[in-house]
């Protein structure tokens, strides 16, 4: 009994981390959504690359265009309730796991690169 509850377990997790990797790639591929990248916190001080600030360049663009959008909602207004207070969700559980990943990945770079 106990085998058929952790074999259930696991593949209920399983099919759900699965299902969870297909929205995310489904939403990259439709560019709903583009992901930003992790920040890492380096020790040591490397040169700016020429193509890392085209991509800042791009992003900045696309920011402006959110910014302005954002504006323009702002200015009719939110009309459900709902709808804010799973934004407003959404939005500190991406700044958590965000924060989370960053902290893992500088922990990793520097174990990595000593």
């Amino acid at each position: 009994m106990k085998k058929l509850v952790v074999m259930t377990s696991f593949m209920g997790v399983l099919f759900l981390l699965g299902a969870l990797l297909g929205v995310q790639h489904m939403n990259e591929e439709l560019g709903i959504s583009q992901p930003e990248p992790l920040p890492i916190e380096q020790k040591q001080e490397e040169p700016v690359q020429q193509n890392q600030t085209e991509n800042q360049n791009q992003g900045a663009v696309k920011k402006d265009e959110l910014v302005e959008k954002k504006q323009r909602v702002e200015d009719v207004g939110r009309f459900n309730f709902f709808s804010e207070m799973g934004s407003s969700l959404a939005e500190g559980a991406n700044r958590a796991s965000r924060a989370f990943l960053s902290q893992v990945m500088s922990f990793v770079h520097n174990v990595l690169n000593g």
